[in-house]
């Protein structure tokens, strides 16, 4: 049933990531007084330019709202909604973790100071989020399949 409290928590974790999709996620300086930002569109200066288009960190922020998003609508198959709420619960710790690396690495080839923002921690809370709707789905599951056996 799309009431249930699991939708709650992928609507949750789909605006969260939705939310990642504008603005700057991590914002660096160097001692020269120069900025650079990870968004959406990749590595960005302070005009907004991008310097580099970060791929991979593109497609799972796309990703994650867009696979929460059909896991709700999915709440006819609870084993497809459950491996989809898997799936989005993984690629958001992989956006954790990419988005860590990048600035990591952009770090070790130019001296920078990292100012993290709010939004970096959305993909942790989106994780925790697509954990417990795949704890809630997991409950519905059990409960039917313990109906089913007493008929």
């Amino acid at each position: 049933m799309i009431q249930r409290i699991q939708t709650l928590f992928l609507l949750a974790a789909a605006v969260l990531s939705g939310l990642m999709l504008k603005g700057e996620l991590v914002r660096m300086g160097t001692d020269a007084g120069t900025f650079f930002s990870i968004d959406f569109m990749g590595l960005t200066d302070s005009r907004g330019e991008v310097i580099q288009h970060l791929w991979p960190l593109t497609v799972l922020l796309a990703l994650v709202p867009l696979l929460a998003l059909i896991s709700i609508f999915a709440f006819k198959r609870r084993t497809v909604q459950m491996r989809l709420s898997m799936l989005v619960l993984l690629l958001s710790l992989g956006t954790l973790i990419l988005g860590a690396f990048y600035v990591l690495m952009f770090d070790r080839k130019i001296d920078i100071t990292v100012m993290w923002t709010v939004k970096s921690l959305f993909p942790l809370v989106s994780a925790i989020l697509a954990w417990l709707a795949y704890r809630a789905i997991m409950k519905d599951e059990m409960r039917v399949r313990s109906y089913e056996r007493l008929r």
